[in-house]
């Protein structure tokens, strides 16, 4: 299943003026850090634990309604799942479990060839209804990307989800920033057509 949000809306709301102030991975555990799109969107990350990652994607300003996403690495979704007014959704929350430990998950670095993939088959329970999927992440070539000041690497990442007989295929391009420790969805294509994400800003969150 994708990393795609439940919900998605195109806002105009105008970019927040954040400071150029560039956020490190130590940013994570104390504080987190966001990403601002020039649509109104914003995503948090803060560490939850070493190796836990957990984003919140805002479509507007209302800070009650969000999607979160908790990922092992900063990488590989564990739980994805709808807030409504401060409350998880009904029938939204799902959750994946890999057949290794979240701690030992390979993610790329400024070593991994372009091309490198690896394969897990997923035990998956969305809601209720559970069962097998197959993940497919392939490393792609290195490139830089500037949030506002702010320049990182980034090391996009291909992730393709193995349908069941009958099912359409969807795709996932996740940005990887190893000097951060996470990823953002940057694409999604879907049976049908398909969204790109981009971001504008970045900053430590107070």
């Amino acid at each position: 299943m994708s990393r795609l949000p439940f919900v998605l809306a195109l806002l105009t709301l105008p970019l927040p003026l954040w400071a150029a102030d560039c956020p490190v991975a130590a940013d994570l555990e104390a504080k987190g850090i966001a990403f601002g799109a020039e649509t109104g969107e914003v995503e948090e990350f803060r560490q939850r634990r070493p190796g836990l990652i957990e984003s919140r994607y805002y479509l507007s300003a209302d800070r009650g309604s969000y999607s979160q996403v908790v990922l092992a690495k900063g990488l590989y979704l564990l739980e994805l799942t709808e807030v409504e007014s401060g409350s998880p959704t009904p029938g939204t929350r799902s959750t994946y479990g890999f057949p290794v430990a979240p701690a030992t998950l390979p993610v790329p670095d400024a070593t991994t060839p372009a091309g490198t993939s690896w394969t897990w088959t997923l035990a998956y329970n969305h809601s209720g209804d559970m069962g097998q999927e197959t993940h497919v992440y392939t490393v792609e070539p290195r490139q830089q990307v500037t949030f506002g000041a702010c320049s990182y690497e980034v090391i996009p990442v291909e992730v393709r989800y193995l349908p069941s007989e009958g099912a359409a295929e969807d795709i996932d391009t996740l940005h990887y920033l190893p000097a951060l420790g996470l990823s953002y969805l940057a694409r999604t294509t879907y049976s049908g057509g398909g969204e790109t994400y981009e971001y504008k800003s970045i900053r430590t969150l107070e």
